[in-house]
């Protein structure tokens, strides 16, 4: 599933009132239609905990998706975590979030993207629940906007809608402007992470 990085940066603007208190966000990685992350660290299966799953503990959760032919690399190739340039940041809001390695999963599942302290800072999927629309999303999500619009060359090709569902979690959705389709959508984590602890990378 080839994802293009470059849609989930998001213009700098203003975010809407938020209780600043965060809670820890656990998602199911199988994207279905208005299933946003849950408060919560207690992951059940096939669940990861937003900034705090670390890329070594996806592995191991995940270890059965991996081994699968859908999967762009086997679970032993290098290419599996792939490596994110050291240059990538994507400006979300006021928020800079600098993610370093992208592990897929397959076309069913969000790929999982890892920033320098290995911990998640985002879940992506192009393979969005049929019928989704922008008109859909924005009923749904009350103070949704739309935080810029991407062009190929003189004609609009795609606005991206966001909304806050946390105060440390953003949803983006990706929209068609010739289709008003949903073509992406991506949980992204805009709170600092913590590093792993020395002995181990278990979280």
């Amino acid at each position: 599933m080839q994802i293009r990085v470059t849609l989930i940066l998001l213009a700098v603007l203003a975010l809407p009132a938020l209780d600043t208190t965060a809670q820890a966000q656990t998602l199911d990685v199988r994207p279905e239609r208005f299933t946003d992350p849950r408060p919560g660290t207690q992951a059940k299966h096939g669940e990861v905990v937003l900034g705090r799953t670390t890329l070594k503990a996806a592995m191991r959760m995940f270890a059965e998706e991996l081994s699968r032919d859908t999967i762009l690399v086997s679970r032993g190739h290098s290419g599996n975590p792939a490596p994110v340039s050291s240059e990538t940041v994507w400006q979300v809001a006021v928020h800079q979030v600098r993610p370093r390695q992208r592990l897929d999963l397959g076309p069913d599942h969000y790929s999982l993207w890892f920033d320098e302290n290995q911990r998640l800072v985002a879940a992506i999927t192009s393979q969005v629940p049929v019928g989704l629309s922008r008109a859909t999303v924005v009923d749904h999500y009350k103070g949704m906007y739309r935080a810029s619009r991407w062009r190929s060359g003189d004609q609009p090709s795609f606005d991206e809608w966001t909304v806050p569902v946390d105060p440390c979690v953003t949803l983006s959705a990706q929209v068609s402007v010739a289709t008003e389709g949903v073509e992406q959508l991506s949980y992204i984590y805009t709170c600092p992470t913590t590093p792993l602890p020395r002995r181990d990378s278990s979280d």
